[in-house]
């Protein structure tokens, strides 16, 4: 199966929206691992899953009207609870203390997932992540050929309230910005927060921090730059964790807006 699926831009686009935790979908052969009844695995979903990130991201796709246009998409097609593909694939990688590494162990609530460790962690990361990494490193690596840079945008959403392995006490506002020192220049996150002035609050590296970009790449390539785009949910989700259409339009249009001035700058980037 496609793990990570890429819609083709203008070729002269640097742009890439990338939407890592959008799925729901979990093969059968992973779901047999899980320890979860199906009531509990779709309670874990609704607040693992980045819904309609991939709606607001293919609606910014659709509004992108600078010269160089349409933006690239890299779309997650499983639910982040058969791999991550936005963690240190090793030991170093933080989450791994509370279980949610690049194959998660925990819940939300901090129950078992999979049993410690995880037998099926080779598995899962030779089918699932190493593939989804080759993919994005490729994808990136077309973009600097075709245009001189890269510009990653990673669009997530994160519920209203913390969860169980969360800090509690961190800022929790309708527009997280994630950046990196080396990848994300003041200017890019200034254009975010021009784009996203709708949302009237934001703060940068609260309650997440940082950004993807391909091991490839990362910090070693200026050409490439990034920022994660973190939207809290109750600003366009139902409370039956259903889209409001009007909503994510209206986030897309926002999107849309900052891909093109990426769009424009990114060459120069």
């Amino acid at each position: 199966m496609t793990i990570c699926r890429i819609q083709s831009g203008d070729p002269a686009s640097p742009v890439i929206l990338h939407v890592p935790h959008a799925s729901r979908a979990i093969p059968g052969t992973v779901r047999k691992g899980l320890l979860l009844s199906d009531a509990e695995l779709h309670m874990e979903l609704d607040e693992s899953t980045d819904t309609a990130t991939d709606l607001i991201a293919s609606g910014a796709a659709d509004y992108a009207t600078s010269g160089r246009g349409r933006p690239w998409l890299a779309i997650n097609q499983v639910s982040r609870l058969v791999i991550d593909p936005e963690r240190f694939p090793g030991d170093d990688e933080p989450m791994n203390t509370v279980g949610r590494g690049a194959v998660y162990t925990r819940t939300c609530t901090g129950t078992l997932l999979r049993p410690e460790p995880a037998p099926d962690t080779q598995y899962l990361m030779d089918t699932y992540f190493h593939p989804y990494a080759t993919t994005l490193s490729e994808l990136v690596d077309d973009r600097l050929a075709a245009t001189g840079a890269a510009v990653i945008i990673d669009v997530h959403s994160y519920p209203r309230y913390p969860s169980g392995f969360e800090d509690p006490t961190r800022t929790r506002p309708p527009l997280c910005i994630g950046t990196d020192d080396f990848h994300t220049p003041e200017p890019l996150t200034e254009q975010v927060q021009a784009a996203f002035a709708g949302l009237q609050e934001s703060a940068v590296n609260a309650p997440y921090a940082g950004c993807y970009v391909p091991l490839s790449r990362y910090r070693t390539d200026p050409r490439v730059g990034a920022v994660m785009i973190e939207l809290r949910r109750d600003r366009y989700l139902k409370t039956d964790h259903t889209p409001d259409p009007d909503k994510v339009d209206a986030l897309s249009r926002m999107l849309a807006t900052l891909v093109d001035r990426c769009t424009v700058t990114g060459a120069a980037h």
